[in-house]
């Protein structure tokens, strides 16, 4: 398993160059707290921009996996890359018995699929339209909204190719 920091330090490149067109650009926006560079702990929170850039590198990549997990309370989200974008899970009451009694039903609000059997996790499917336009990001972001985390909350993040607890994508 490669943790995130490892992946960004040999991305960053690759996902700043399309926001930045020039190689300054990333010194230009401190404000943005984004995934793409070194982590420092600021960057390590729940921001739209983070979850954006970690979307789409999972979709980018082949074989590629990430799980966000809140530092709160050990909820998570996992993100699977797709033929059209990515498979986002988001833990079940069965694998984190702490989860919130409203959480089910934000999330099937949302737009969530309930967990097929007891040990599965609630599923949904973000089309490869949804990166570029930040729909992926808001619709991550919501989740993690619905298990209580809040904007600004430390969160950690593991990236690789299929992290062991994934599915394979469909």
């Amino acid at each position: 398993m490669i943790r995130w920091q490892t992946v960004l330090q040999a991305t960053a490149l690759a996902l700043s160059v399309p926001a930045a067109g020039s190689g300054g650009a990333a010194a230009q926006q401190p404000d943005r707290a984004s995934c793409a560079g070194v982590m420092t702990e600021q960057s390590r929170s729940f921001t739209e921009d983070c979850l954006s850039d970690l979307a789409t590198f999972v979709a980018s990549q082949p074989e590629m996996a990430a799980k966000v997990y809140s530092e709160k309370d050990s909820s998570y989200v996992t993100l699977t890359r797709t033929d059209d974008g990515i498979r986002a899970e988001a833990v079940s009451k069965f694998n984190h018995p702490l989860m919130k009694a409203d959480t089910p039903d934000i999330l099937e609000r949302l737009g969530w699929s309930a967990p097929e059997n007891e040990s599965d996790n609630w599923k949904k499917d973000i089309g490869s339209a949804s990166l570029g336009n930040g729909g992926a990001a808001r619709e991550l972001g919501k989740a993690l909204e619905a298990y209580g985390v809040k904007q600004g909350e430390a969160i950690s993040l593991t990236v690789g190719p299929k992290l062991s607890d994934q599915p394979t994508s469909r």
